[in-house]
C-alpha cells in the first residue's frame, strides 16, 4: 500500500511537471510572437471602415490592410487577421492581448494611450460634417410630417372640421329648397362653405335672407382670420426650417440632430463640447439615417465620409464647413508590446522610400478635401 501511494505521488508529481512545461513552452511561444522574430505569426484585430478595411468573404482589402501587409513582408511575419464588428470590441481585445495589433482607422487619443501603446502614426486624419439639404424630392415626407409636427397640421385639420360642420349647417337650411339627399346636399354645403369663408366668393352662397346674409357676413370674418393665422404659421415655419437646414459647419449642429459612431473619436468631440447626438454601432448605421431623414448631420472622420461620397455619388449629401479638428490614426498594441519598436522603424522606412505615397494616392488621391 505504501509503494502504491508513493508510486502515485510521483506519477502526480510527474504530470505536474509535464503540463508545467507545456505551459512554460507555450508561453516561450507566445512571447516570441509577441517579439516580432521572423516567421511569428502576428495576430491583427480589424473592424469594417471603408476605405480602411474592407470585407469580400474571407478576403480583406482597404489602406490599413495594405499598410499592415507591407509592415508584415518587411518583417517575415505571417498575418492572421481577427474581425470586429465594432471599435470597442477590437480596443478590448488589443488592450487584454488577445490580439497582437488592432489596426483599421483607430485615433490616436490620451484616453486611449493610458490603455493601449500606439505606433507612430500611420495616416493623418480629422473629424467633418456631412448633411443633407432639406426640402429635395428625396425627403418630401419628412417635411410633410414637419410641418404637421410644427402644428399646421393641426390648423388643417380644424379647417376641415369647420368645413364639415358649415356644411351640414348649409345643407339644413337650405335642403327643402335644393331638394338634394344627405352626401350632394352636405358636399354642396362645404363648397359652398369654402368659397365664401376662404375667398370671399358670395356668389357661391347668395343668401337671401338678413339672418343668412348676417351668418354669411360672420364666416367670412373668420375665414378670412384663419386663413391669415394659417399663413402667417406657415410662414414662421418655413423660416425655420430654411434657417435650421443651412448646417454649414460644427457651430450650426446646437439643437440639430446629430449621429455618429458610439466609443468614436467624434462621440468623445461632441460629448466633450456638449453637443447631443444619437450613437450608433457603425457609420453605415449613421449613413442610412442620414439618408431617410432621421437626423440632420453625421459627424465622424472626414476621409471616411468624403469617399463615402465618392463611392455612392448621392448628390443628396454633402460635406460642410471642412476639417475643424486634426486627428491620427494609429496601430494599437497592448502595453508594452516588443512589436511597437519593429513597426515603427517599417514605417519610418515605408515612408521614406516612397511606398506609403503609393498606398495613399490608390485610396485617397480622389477624396482629399485638404
Amino acid at each position: 500500500m505504501i509503494r502504491t501511494r508513493r508510486w502515485a505521488a510521483i506519477v502526480g508529481v510527474g504530470l505536474i511537471l509535464t503540463v508545467a512545461a507545456a505551459s512554460a513552452a507555450s508561453a516561450d511561444t507566445t512571447r516570441r510572437d509577441a517579439d516580432g522574430a521572423p516567421g511569428s505569426t502576428i495576430k491583427v484585430g480589424i473592424k469594417p471602415l471603408d476605405p480602411f478595411v474592407t470585407r469580400n468573404g474571407d478576403q480583406y482589402h482597404g489602406f490599413s490592410i495594405d499598410l499592415w501587409n507591407e509592415i508584415a513582408r518587411r518583417n517575415s511575419w505571417q498575418t492572421s487577421y481577427v474581425w470586429h464588428d465594432t471599435l470597442p470590441s477590437l480596443l478590448t481585445d488589443a488592450q487584454t492581448s488577445t490580439v497582437d495589433v488592432g489596426i483599421a482607422g483607430i485615433t490616436i487619443t490620451k484616453d486611449r494611450e493610458q490603455m493601449l501603446d500606439f505606433s507612430y502614426p500611420m495616416f493623418s486624419a480629422g473629424l467633418e460634417v456631412m448633411t443633407t439639404p432639406r426640402g429635395s424630392s428625396s425627403n418630401w415626407t419628412t417635411e410633410l410630417a414637419s410641418f404637421v409636427i410644427a402644428g399646421l397640421g393641426r390648423y388643417l385639420l380644424a379647417l376641415v372640421a369647420a368645413l364639415i360642420i358649415a356644411g351640414h349647417l348649409v345643407w339644413l337650411a337650405t335642403r327643402r329648397h335644393t331638394q338634394l339627399g344627405y352626401l350632394a346636399g352636405v358636399g354642396l354645403g362645404i363648397y359652398k362653405a369654402a368659397g365664401l369663408g376662404l375667398v370671399g366668393d358670395y356668389g357661391v352662397a347668395d343668401p337671401k335672407r338678413p339672418l343668412g346674409r348676417a351668418a354669411a357676413v360672420m364666416w367670412t370674418i373668420v375665414g378670412v382670420s384663419f386663413v391669415s393665422v394659417f399663413t402667417a404659421a406657415l410662414a414662421s415655419q418655413l423660416t425655420v426650417q430654411n434657417i435650421q437646414s443651412k448646417i454649414t459647419g460644427v457651430q450650426d449642429l446646437g439643437g440639430a440632430k446629430v449621429v455618429t459612431v458610439t466609443g468614436s473619436s467624434a462621440a468623445a468631440y461632441l460629448t466633450a463640447h456638449a453637443i447631443t447626438f444619437t450613437g450608433v454601432p457603425t457609420i453605415n448605421d449613421a449613413y442610412r439615417q442620414l439618408d431617410s431623414g432621421g437626423v440632420d448631420a453625421i459627424v465622424f472622420d472626414a476621409p471616411v465620409l468624403q469617399n463615402h461620397i465618392k463611392l455612392t455619388r448621392n448628390t443628396n449629401e454633402t460635406m460642410v464647413g471642412g476639417i475643424f479638428t486634426r486627428e491620427n490614426y494609429g496601430i494599437a498594441l497592448p502595453t508594452g508590446s516588443a512589436l511597437r519598436k519593429k513597426i515603427n522603424e517599417t514605417l519610418l522606412d515605408i515612408t521614406a522610400d516612397g511606398t506609403y505615397d503609393e498606398l495613399y494616392s490608390k485610396y485617397f488621391e480622389d477624396t482629399n478635401s485638404g
